[in-house]
C-alpha cells in the first residue's frame, strides 16, 4: 500500500510539474502576443497581464514538489559538508524536519484560506475576474507536497547503509 501512496505521489508531481511547464509555454505565449498587439496593432489586451500573473504563480508552486523531490531546492550545505559524518546526517535531518514543518504549517492554513476564499467567491483584484483559490490552490499544493517530500526524504535518512538502492529510491522517489 505504502508504495503505491509513494508512487501515486510521484506521478501527480510529474503532472503538475507538466502543467508548470504548459504555463510557461502559455507566458511566452501570452507575452508575445501582448508586445504584437500594444506596439504593432496599438490594442493592448486586458486580460493579458491579469492572466500572465496568475501563470506565473502557477509556475511557481507546481513546479514546487518536482524541486523538493528531486533536491532541487535552495539549500546551503556548506556547513554540513564540513561537519563529521554523524553530526552532518543529525544536521540534514533537522534540515528536513524543519523544511517539513514550515512548508505543512503554511499549507495547513493556505488550505483553511482557500476554503474560504471558495466559500466567499473572492476574486483576484484585477481587470479580469478571475477565482483567487486557483493561486491559493495551487500554493497549498506546492507546500503541501514539498511537505511529503522532506518527510520522504529524512525516512530515507534512517535507512540503513546497507539497504538496497532500490529501497532507498523508492522512499525518496529518486
Amino acid at each position: 500500500m505504502m508504495r503505491w501512496l509513494l508512487r501515486l505521489h510521484d506521478g501527480l508531481t510529474r503532472l503538475t510539474f507538466w502543467g508548470a511547464t504548459l504555463c510557461v509555454a502559455y507566458l511566452t505565449l501570452v507575452t508575445s502576443w501582448e508586445v504584437f498587439g500594444r506596439y504593432v496593432l496599438a490594442t493592448p489586451s486586458d486580460w493579458a497581464p491579469d492572466t500572465a500573473a496568475i501563470a506565473f504563480a502557477l509556475v511557481s508552486f507546481l513546479a514546487v514538489p518536482m524541486l523538493t523531490w528531486k533536491h532541487g531546492h535552495a539549500s546551503m550545505t556548506f556547513i554540513v559538508d564540513a561537519a563529521p559524518v554523524p553530526v552532518a546526517l543529525w544536521m540534514r535531518r533537522l534540515t528536513l524536519c524543519v523544511g517539513a514543518v514550515a512548508c505543512g504549517l503554511c499549507a495547513w492554513y493556505g488550505g483553511i484560506e482557500t476554503l474560504r476564499q471558495i466559500e466567499s467567491g473572492v476574486m483576484v483584484v484585477a481587470v479580469t475576474p478571475i477565482p483567487k483559490w486557483i493561486v491559493s490552490g495551487a500554493i497549498v499544493y506546492g507546500l503541501g507536497s514539498a511537505a511529503l517530500y522532506f518527510l520522504r526524504h529524512l525516512a530515507s535518512t534512517f535507512i540503513a547503509p546497507a539497504a538496497t538502492e532500490t529501497e532507498e529510491a523508492e522512499w525518496t522517489g529518486t
